[in-house]
């Protein structure tokens, strides 16, 4: 019978990640939220407190890329004197200690880190969960239900504690212009503004916004290095400002971007153990990587051409994207709104094709190899409040993935014993919304307020992405391809643009303007878009709608669409 040795344990988690990276409106602080929140656990935990109070254990290896295949299969615990780093990964950190370690010790590391959080990283909020590790000694992995049981409990801590990470704003002190909170930092954070007061938490924020930037510069090159590509980021600027996205003058709106990979829980719940868990979350990391770095590279390509020259206005070398967050299965990215959907489409793509055994990427698992996705895209002005346009494309993804959820298993996450083989490929699918000016709070409220009328739903997304291959014209006619193609033809001229905007109008009235509307048309020999998967829609029993009980019309979403699609840009 197999050893068993008893471990202490401590689990880390970031709390309200999303808030604290898009509480302001300034990008420049969003783009240093991100950085801070992506290397917390390195720079601060590992490099300042466990370094310091372990200095007989080397933590230098885990500063290294997810790109360093080598650290794949680590088992840190094996080596370890007092502590190791067992898994960095999904925003949560897990340390180990020798039983030798008390618990006291455990607990001073703790108030270490927070406290190291609270002078250098103000506004982020941490979790922590202490107990105890089985380690087999024959097969050296630790007992997975004792690590679920830890993530049970700081789970638990989540609804108990809640950390004030900030200074109170009393309502006699200045409050911060930027995300709120009381001012108690004096100095420049937009230059253009001048000295100013601010909150500790923006003036990080900001102050390590370049730091960002030239970090996910080299990040990139070390990338197309890896998988063996000639293009160079050294001459190429990520924007520090929404407005430098490439938005030509009279131009002002931008898009957020939110990507999702799918059933992520049931694949991970394939892993027996922490080295399979680790294996995976890096594996599926350079996946994503991976599939971002292609898609910039195209970007760079079609820069050099000047495919974007009549489209974009691209000053001091700046790229026409900005990517907010990109490791694990999550992307979120800004840029041109009238390059938004093309720019998604191509990156769910390349996340949804299958990557070679033998790539750069060393992907082992078929779970990592290709990636099924969801995306919401939200399209708003430049003025919009940041966090409330990051929260619509959220929930225009949380749309994307109802729509991927009709095609899983019955009863899958009851499924005990999950295998990469039972895993459901769900296929990836993308939702899109416009905002203008002052609407509801909620997508739900948007769509029921302004995109419901008398025939029924005017909204007729989500749109499949990728793999488009459908058994019925019925599965079909939700290919984004569809979409794009009406809006293409919408803009070539199929038909006058006045008859184009008097179609948006038809298409919230009844049966007999519409019937009117078409033989109007067919009368001035002009027609409707030409597509396929589209035909029933324009026979005289439908009128331009569908004949099932929740009925939908295509037309007003390929209509919108045109101003923020450009056919002539393909990646």
């Amino acid at each position: 019978m197999a050893q068993v040795k008893k471990l202490k344990a401590l689990l880390f988690d970031t709390r309200s990640i999303q808030r604290y990276i898009y509480s302001g409106n300034l990008l420049k602080t969003n783009i240093g939220a991100s950085y801070i929140v992506d290397r917390v656990f390195y720079d601060i935990l590992i490099n300042e407190v466990l370094k310091n109070m372990f200095p007989e254990d080397d933590f230098s290896a885990l500063n290294k890329s997810v790109w360093d295949i080598s650290k794949d299969e680590d088992m840190p615990w094996q080596s370890m004197k007092s502590c190791c780093v067992a898994y960095i990964g999904g925003g949560n950190v897990l340390l180990l200690f020798d039983s030798s370690v008390d618990k006291e010790k455990c607990t001073e590391v703790v108030r270490r880190f927070t406290t190291q959080l609270l002078v250098k990283r103000p506004g982020l909020k941490v979790g922590a969960a202490h107990g105890e590790l089985s380690l087999n000694e024959e097969t050296q992995q630790l007992d997975q239900e004792e690590i679920s049981a830890l993530y049970v409990k700081l789970k638990k801590t989540q609804n108990t504690v809640f950390p004030a990470v900030n200074v109170p704003y009393s309502g006699l002190t200045l409050s911060c212009e930027v995300n709120g909170e009381a001012a108690n930092f004096y100095g420049n954070i937009r230059q253009e503004d001048g000295k100013r007061f601010y909150s500790q938490e923006v003036a990080v924020k900001s102050q390590i916004s370049d730091d960002a930037n030239r970090s996910l510069k080299n990040r990139f090159n070390e990338i197309f290095a890896a998988k063996n590509l000639s293009i160079k980021m050294d001459k190429y600027e990520f924007p520090l400002k929404v407005d430098e996205l490439g938005q030509k003058e009279g131009e002002n709106y931008f898009a957020i971007v939110h990507v999702d990979g799918n059933n992520m829980g049931l694949k991970f719940r394939t892993c027996e153990t922490m080295t399979e868990r680790r294996r995976l979350s890096r594996e599926i990391c350079r996946k994503t990587e991976g599939a971002f770095a292609d898609l910039l590279q195209k970007i760079i390509q079609l820069v050099q051409d000047g495919a974007f020259k009549n489209h974009l206005k691209l000053d001091n070398n700046n790229l026409p994207i900005r990517p907010l967050i990109l490791g694990g299965d999550d992307v979120t990215f800004v840029c041109p709104a009238n390059m938004a959907v093309i720019f998604t489409k191509t990156l769910m793509e390349f996340m949804d094709s299958e990557t070679p055994e033998n790539s750069p990427e060393h992907l082992t698992s078929k779970l990592s190899r290709h990636m099924d996705c969801c995306a919401g895209v939200a399209l708003l002005p430049t003025s919009y409040p940041f966090f409330r346009g990051y929260t619509l494309a959220e929930q225009l993804c949380d749309s994307a993935k109802k729509s991927m959820r009709l095609l899983l298993p019955e009863g899958i996450n009851e499924v005990e014993n999950l295998t990469s083989k039972d895993i459901p490929y769900g296929a990836s699918w993308l939702d899109f919304a416009i905002l203008h000016g002052e609407q509801a709070p909620t997508l739900e409220q948007i769509r029921a307020n302004e995109y419901n009328c008398v025939r029924g739903n005017m909204h007729f997304g989500p749109y499949r992405v990728g793999n488009t291959s459908a058994k019925s014209n019925s599965d079909r006619r939700y290919n984004i391809e569809n979409l794009l193609s009406c809006t293409s033809q919408f803009l070539f001229g199929i038909m006058a643009q006045n008859k184009v905007k008097e179609l948006r109008s038809v298409l919230q009235h009844g049966k007999d303007e519409t019937a009117r509307f078409l033989r109007q048309l067919k009368y001035q020999k002009q027609n409707l878009p030409d597509i396929a998967d589209w035909k029933e829609y324009a026979n005289e029993d439908n009128l331009l709608w569908s004949n099932e009980k929740e009925s939908k019309t295509p037309y007003v979403d390929a209509i919108e669409l045109m101003d923020f699609y450009i056919p002539e840009v393909t990646l």
